[in-house]
């Protein structure tokens, strides 16, 4: 009777505790080499939004403020266009706001500025997917391609690496990518 009480009492508490210690320590650990993976990760592409800075960048008198960079905004749409588009979303669509979204793009896209023939194509096509949607044409057609370009751009710009997927739909191919 006494060798059962000191198990229950001693022996499996400390195989608990033990457990309990080591799920910790390994999560821990796991934790923070992702942390380190995604720090990585980050200055990548910071690095690489660095690199790209020149090809284009907003009009000195552009009253828009929002963005630090083109780059910026390229990420900034794709991200908008994953979260209403993304998983099903073109099946639900809510046209009020992507017509909003689309006269944001063409109040943002008329002030930059590029060198590039290829970006300055993309840019154009853009927008005029965007007025296509502005206007209040309910085209799904118009809005995955507006979604591909920012996905696109947002690859050849700023690196983009969460995804396989590339749909080509873009003129401009940075150096790194193209």
């Amino acid at each position: 009777m006494e060798k059962k009480s000191i198990w229950k009492r001693t022996i499996v508490p400390s195989a608990l505790f033990l457990l309990a210690f080591g799920l910790y320590v390994g999560f821990s650990s796991w934790d923070a080499k992702n942390n380190e993976d995604a720090r990585k990760i980050h200055e990548a592409v910071a690095a690489s939004k660095d690199a790209n800075e020149d090809i284009a960048s907003f009009q000195q008198d552009s009253a828009n403020k929002d963005f630090k960079s083109v780059g910026s905004f390229i990420s900034r749409f794709h991200q908008k266009y994953n979260k209403s588009l993304g998983w099903g979303g073109i099946d639900s669509v809510k046209w009020e706001t992507q017509m909003e979204t689309a006269a944001e793009i063409n109040s943002i896209i008329k002030d930059i500025q590029t060198d590039n023939g290829d970006l300055q194509a993309d840019f154009n096509a853009i927008s005029e997917y965007a007025k296509t949607i502005e206007g209040g044409r309910r085209d799904k057609k118009a809005l995955l391609k507006l979604h591909r370009y920012f996905h696109d751009l947002d690859i050849e710009v700023n690196g983009y690496k969460d995804t396989n997927d590339y749909f080509d739909v873009t003129e401009y191919k940075s150096s790194e990518n193209g």
